[in-house]
Protein backbone atom coordinates (compact mmCIF):
# COMPACT_ATOMS: atom_id res chain seq x y z
CA UNK A 1 0.00 0.00 0.00
CA UNK A 2 2.82 2.38 0.86
CA UNK A 3 4.33 1.82 -2.60
CA UNK A 4 1.07 2.77 -4.31
CA UNK A 5 0.76 5.89 -2.16
CA UNK A 6 4.35 6.81 -3.02
CA UNK A 7 3.74 6.46 -6.77
CA UNK A 8 0.44 8.35 -6.72
CA UNK A 9 1.96 11.13 -4.60
CA UNK A 10 4.92 11.48 -6.96
CA UNK A 11 2.67 11.64 -10.02
CA UNK A 12 0.36 14.16 -8.31
CA UNK A 13 3.35 16.38 -7.52
CA UNK A 14 5.50 16.17 -10.62
CA UNK A 15 3.00 15.67 -13.46
CA UNK A 16 1.07 18.95 -13.00
CA UNK A 17 4.28 20.91 -12.37
CA UNK A 18 6.01 19.67 -15.51
CA UNK A 19 2.81 19.91 -17.55
CA UNK A 20 2.30 23.54 -16.56
CA UNK A 21 5.94 24.34 -17.26
CA UNK A 22 5.66 22.97 -20.80
CA UNK A 23 2.28 24.64 -21.38
CA UNK A 24 3.38 28.07 -20.15
CA UNK A 25 6.84 28.16 -21.73
CA UNK A 26 5.93 26.71 -25.12
CA UNK A 27 5.14 30.14 -26.62
CA UNK A 28 8.53 31.56 -25.65
CA UNK A 29 10.88 28.99 -27.13
CA UNK A 30 11.55 27.19 -30.43
CA UNK A 31 9.59 26.55 -32.65
CA UNK A 32 7.16 29.29 -31.53
CA UNK A 33 9.99 31.87 -31.75
CA UNK A 34 13.22 31.74 -33.69
CA UNK A 35 15.30 32.83 -30.69
CA UNK A 36 14.13 31.46 -27.31
CA UNK A 37 13.74 33.87 -24.42
CA UNK A 38 15.56 31.52 -22.03
CA UNK A 39 18.18 28.79 -21.83
CA UNK A 40 16.68 25.29 -21.54
CA UNK A 41 19.59 24.12 -19.40
CA UNK A 42 18.98 26.86 -16.84
CA UNK A 43 15.25 26.12 -16.87
CA UNK A 44 15.89 22.57 -15.72
CA UNK A 45 18.65 23.66 -13.35
CA UNK A 46 16.21 26.00 -11.59
CA UNK A 47 13.57 23.27 -11.59
CA UNK A 48 16.07 20.97 -9.85
CA UNK A 49 16.96 23.70 -7.36
CA UNK A 50 13.27 24.14 -6.67
CA UNK A 51 12.94 20.41 -5.99
CA UNK A 52 15.50 20.75 -3.19
CA UNK A 53 13.95 23.91 -1.72
CA UNK A 54 10.50 22.30 -1.87
CA UNK A 55 11.60 19.66 0.62
CA UNK A 56 13.06 22.34 2.90
CA UNK A 57 9.81 24.33 2.85
CA UNK A 58 7.79 21.18 3.49
CA UNK A 59 9.91 20.42 6.56
CA UNK A 60 9.40 23.98 7.87
CA UNK A 61 5.64 23.89 7.32
CA UNK A 62 5.35 20.41 8.80
CA UNK A 63 7.14 21.57 11.91
CA UNK A 64 5.05 24.75 12.05
CA UNK A 65 1.74 22.91 11.79
CA UNK A 66 2.62 20.65 14.74
CA UNK A 67 4.21 23.38 16.88
CA UNK A 68 1.41 25.92 16.39
CA UNK A 69 -2.03 26.17 17.89
CA UNK A 70 -5.28 27.86 16.96
CA UNK A 71 -4.14 30.91 18.95
CA UNK A 72 -1.10 31.37 16.73
CA UNK A 73 -2.92 31.02 13.38
CA UNK A 74 -2.16 34.56 12.24
CA UNK A 75 1.56 34.07 12.86
CA UNK A 76 1.47 30.81 10.92
CA UNK A 77 -0.50 32.31 8.03
CA UNK A 78 1.64 35.43 7.56
CA UNK A 79 4.97 34.16 8.87
CA UNK A 80 5.32 31.16 6.59
CA UNK A 81 4.14 33.06 3.52
CA UNK A 82 6.70 35.80 4.22
CA UNK A 83 9.48 33.31 4.89
CA UNK A 84 8.85 31.28 1.74
CA UNK A 85 8.52 34.23 -0.61
CA UNK A 86 11.60 35.88 0.93
CA UNK A 87 13.66 32.74 0.33
CA UNK A 88 12.58 32.74 -3.30
CA UNK A 89 13.50 36.42 -3.67
CA UNK A 90 16.90 35.87 -2.05
CA UNK A 91 17.78 33.22 -4.63
CA UNK A 92 16.35 34.96 -7.71
CA UNK A 93 17.73 38.39 -6.82
CA UNK A 94 21.39 37.50 -7.27
CA UNK A 95 23.15 40.24 -9.29
CA UNK A 96 23.65 37.93 -12.29
CA UNK A 97 19.86 37.58 -12.68
CA UNK A 98 18.85 41.20 -12.13
CA UNK A 99 17.21 43.09 -15.03
CA UNK A 100 17.40 40.08 -17.34
CA UNK A 101 14.22 38.98 -19.07
CA UNK A 102 14.99 35.27 -18.79
CA UNK A 103 14.89 35.54 -14.98
CA UNK A 104 11.08 35.60 -15.18
CA UNK A 105 11.06 32.18 -16.84
CA UNK A 106 13.63 30.76 -14.44
CA UNK A 107 11.43 32.00 -11.61
CA UNK A 108 8.54 30.03 -13.06
CA UNK A 109 10.51 26.79 -13.36
CA UNK A 110 11.99 27.37 -9.89
CA UNK A 111 8.50 27.73 -8.40
CA UNK A 112 7.18 24.67 -10.21
CA UNK A 113 10.15 22.65 -8.94
CA UNK A 114 9.31 23.78 -5.40
CA UNK A 115 5.69 22.76 -5.87
CA UNK A 116 6.60 19.32 -7.25
CA UNK A 117 8.36 18.05 -4.14
CA UNK A 118 6.25 20.09 -1.73
CA UNK A 119 3.10 18.53 -3.18
CA UNK A 120 4.60 15.05 -3.31
CA UNK A 121 5.78 15.18 0.31
CA UNK A 122 2.53 16.72 1.60
CA UNK A 123 0.31 14.13 -0.08
CA UNK A 124 2.53 11.22 0.90
CA UNK A 125 2.79 12.24 4.56
CA UNK A 126 -0.93 12.96 4.81
CA UNK A 127 -2.04 9.76 3.06
CA UNK A 128 0.13 7.54 5.24
CA UNK A 129 -1.70 8.86 8.29
CA UNK A 130 -5.08 7.63 6.99
CA UNK A 131 -5.93 4.12 8.15
CA UNK A 132 -8.54 3.14 5.57
CA UNK A 133 -7.27 5.01 2.53
CA UNK A 134 -9.59 4.99 -0.47
CA UNK A 135 -9.27 6.15 -4.07
CA UNK A 136 -11.52 9.12 -3.33
CA UNK A 137 -9.10 10.20 -0.59
CA UNK A 138 -6.13 10.15 -2.98
CA UNK A 139 -8.18 12.09 -5.55
CA UNK A 140 -8.94 14.74 -2.93
CA UNK A 141 -5.26 14.94 -1.99
CA UNK A 142 -4.30 15.30 -5.65
CA UNK A 143 -6.77 18.16 -6.14
CA UNK A 144 -5.38 19.83 -3.05
CA UNK A 145 -1.85 19.33 -4.38
CA UNK A 146 -2.75 21.10 -7.61
CA UNK A 147 -3.29 24.22 -5.53
CA UNK A 148 0.34 24.10 -4.38
CA UNK A 149 1.51 23.81 -7.99
CA UNK A 150 -0.49 26.86 -9.06
CA UNK A 151 0.47 28.80 -5.93
CA UNK A 152 4.24 28.34 -6.06
CA UNK A 153 4.40 28.54 -9.84
CA UNK A 154 2.62 31.89 -9.93
CA UNK A 155 4.17 33.55 -6.89
CA UNK A 156 7.76 32.62 -7.78
CA UNK A 157 7.26 33.76 -11.37
CA UNK A 158 5.91 37.12 -10.15
CA UNK A 159 9.07 37.56 -8.09
CA UNK A 160 11.16 36.63 -11.13
CA UNK A 161 9.35 39.25 -13.21
CA UNK A 162 10.02 41.84 -10.53
CA UNK A 163 13.73 41.02 -10.56
CA UNK A 164 13.78 41.10 -14.37
CA UNK A 165 12.11 44.51 -14.43
CA UNK A 166 14.07 45.93 -11.54
CA UNK A 167 10.74 46.54 -9.78
CA UNK A 168 10.93 44.09 -6.92
CA UNK A 169 8.59 45.68 -4.36
CA UNK A 170 5.31 45.62 -6.32
CA UNK A 171 5.80 42.11 -7.70
CA UNK A 172 7.04 40.70 -4.40
CA UNK A 173 4.04 42.31 -2.69
CA UNK A 174 1.70 40.73 -5.22
CA UNK A 175 3.25 37.30 -4.67
CA UNK A 176 3.06 37.72 -0.91
CA UNK A 177 -0.59 38.85 -0.99
CA UNK A 178 -1.57 35.82 -3.09
CA UNK A 179 0.26 33.51 -0.70
CA UNK A 180 -1.25 35.11 2.41
CA UNK A 181 -4.71 35.06 0.83
CA UNK A 182 -4.30 31.36 0.09
CA UNK A 183 -3.09 30.64 3.63
CA UNK A 184 -5.99 32.60 5.14
CA UNK A 185 -8.37 30.24 3.37
CA UNK A 186 -6.52 26.96 3.83
CA UNK A 187 -4.95 27.08 7.29
CA UNK A 188 -8.08 27.73 9.40
CA UNK A 189 -10.30 25.63 7.14
CA UNK A 190 -8.08 22.55 6.92
CA UNK A 191 -5.03 22.59 9.21
CA UNK A 192 -7.10 23.42 12.29
CA UNK A 193 -10.72 22.57 13.07
CA UNK A 194 -11.91 26.15 13.04
CA UNK A 195 -14.56 25.30 10.45
CA UNK A 196 -16.24 21.90 10.31
CA UNK A 197 -17.25 19.99 7.15
CA UNK A 198 -18.93 20.76 4.84
CA UNK A 199 -18.26 24.44 5.57
CA UNK A 200 -14.55 23.90 5.06
CA UNK A 201 -15.26 23.14 1.40
CA UNK A 202 -15.98 26.83 0.96
CA UNK A 203 -12.39 27.51 1.95
CA UNK A 204 -11.15 24.97 -0.56
CA UNK A 205 -13.20 26.52 -3.35
CA UNK A 206 -12.14 30.06 -2.50
CA UNK A 207 -8.49 28.99 -2.27
CA UNK A 208 -8.75 27.57 -5.79
CA UNK A 209 -10.08 30.89 -7.03
CA UNK A 210 -7.07 32.70 -5.53
CA UNK A 211 -4.41 30.43 -7.04
CA UNK A 212 -6.14 30.08 -10.43
CA UNK A 213 -6.46 33.86 -10.61
CA UNK A 214 -2.77 34.25 -9.83
CA UNK A 215 -1.62 31.77 -12.46
CA UNK A 216 -4.00 32.99 -15.17
CA UNK A 217 -2.87 36.57 -14.59
CA UNK A 218 0.74 35.45 -14.82
CA UNK A 219 0.26 33.57 -18.08
CA UNK A 220 -2.16 35.88 -19.87
CA UNK A 221 -1.04 39.29 -18.66
CA UNK A 222 2.20 39.56 -16.70
CA UNK A 223 4.47 37.46 -18.94
CA UNK A 224 3.10 38.79 -22.27
CA UNK A 225 3.39 42.41 -21.07
CA UNK A 226 6.96 41.75 -19.94
CA UNK A 227 7.82 40.40 -23.39
CA UNK A 228 6.16 43.31 -25.18
CA UNK A 229 8.05 45.81 -23.04
CA UNK A 230 11.31 43.97 -23.72
CA UNK A 231 10.64 44.01 -27.47
CA UNK A 232 9.95 47.73 -27.40
CA UNK A 233 13.14 48.45 -25.50
CA UNK A 234 15.11 46.22 -27.86
CA UNK A 235 13.87 48.18 -30.88
CA UNK A 236 11.45 45.70 -32.39
CA UNK A 237 9.78 42.30 -32.05
CA UNK A 238 11.46 38.99 -32.60
CA UNK A 239 10.22 37.06 -35.58
CA UNK A 240 7.59 34.59 -34.48
CA UNK A 241 6.86 31.41 -36.40
CA UNK A 242 3.27 30.67 -37.29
Amino acid sequence: MADIVLIVSAVAGFAPAMGLMFYTLRDYTFPAVEKPFFDDRKIFAFFALGIVLGMVLFAFERWGSTASSAETLLVLIIGFALMEESMKLMILNFPRFQRKIDTAFYGLSFGLGISATFTFATIYASALGVEDLKAVDMTAYALLGLQFVLLHGATTAFIGIGVARGEIKPYFSEALLIHIGYNLLMVPFFMFDVFEPPLNLLGLGAAYIVVVYGYVKLQRLSLPVLIEDAKRLAGGPRKIRR
